[in-house]
């Protein structure tokens, strides 16, 4: 909670033009461009660069045993991959609404793309955050949209992650949950924190569930069939990259009071 106070004071006390995001030590960041509007408020628009990983898959032809359910598995064979690479992508962010008493919602989108992708972010009462909800959608043209375009909703309820990462207090329902819907078929994703029973840490047990759509449910069901090795590798490969991004990262920045936080953050290249 204090890093989130910290990084939303620093960049309501930044300033920010054409030119880029001048931090208040005067310090300027030049990836990141405010090109509309007046800075944080309502209606501005920012073009910034990101770095977009680009992972290409060489099957090996055993596509496991068809069961169509994704689980993490810690020997996941990873032999089928053959290439990682990196893109940069212009990202366009306008700021909806900025309110640290209400909510921060931001709508970001590629420009330009051969793929539209829009993703709309909120986080609810940012000094007491409490839930964090996501919704975007992925495609070309309307036509393009309706055969293989992807829309899809994501939200965390804080107030339910925090007491079960901590105590493993049982929830009603689990407090993560994201929804992905493409024309072929509908996933849906579950996660449930629970203390590690080792070192203090806690552990993310997922749960994703796929299923073909409509008139294509028996077609879907083949494909996914198919294709459920290949989605577990990848499902596994994606939480492991994230865990170990988030165990190398935040718990030093989480063990730092506001003002080394503040310092770190201000003296990162």
């Amino acid at each position: 909670m204090d890093a989130l106070a910290v990084i939303r004071t620093l960049a309501e006390e930044s300033q920010a033009d054409e030119q880029g995001l001048v931090l208040p030590d005067g310090q300027v960041i030049p990836d990141i461009r405010l090109i509309h509007g007046r800075h944080l408020r309502p209606g501005s628009v920012y073009l910034t660069e990101v770095d977009v990983e680009i992972e290409v898959e060489d099957d090996d032809g055993d596509d496991g045993d068809g069961d169509g359910n994704a689980k993490a598995d810690a020997n996941a064979d990873w032999s089928g991959i053959s290439m990682d690479a990196e893109a940069s992508e212009t990202v366009q962010i306008t700021v909806r609404e900025w309110d640290h008493r209400r909510a921060v919602r931001l709508e970001l989108a590629l420009v330009p793309a051969e793929m539209d992708v829009e993703l709309d972010a909120a986080l609810r009462s940012p000094d007491r955050p409490n839930l964090v909800e996501i919704s975007g959608r992925a495609g070309g043209g309307a036509a393009a949209r309706t055969r293989f375009g992807m829309a899809g909703r994501a939200r965390v309820r804080l107030d339910d992650w925090w007491p079960a990462a901590d105590t493993d207090r049982t929830a009603p329902s689990a407090p993560a949950a994201a929804r992905l819907d493409h024309p072929w078929f509908r996933a849906d994703v579950r996660a449930v924190p629970r203390p590690s029973p080792d070192d203090g840490r806690w552990e993310i047990h997922v749960t994703i569930s796929l299923r073909g759509r409509r008139l294509l449910r028996p077609v879907a069901a083949v494909v996914l069939t198919v294709a459920a090795r290949r989605i577990r590798r990848s499902v596994v490969r994606t939480l492991d990259n994230l865990a170990a991004q988030w165990n190398d990262r935040v718990p030093h920045l989480v063990a730092m009071n506001a003002d080394q936080l503040r310092e770190t953050l201000l003296s990162a290249p």
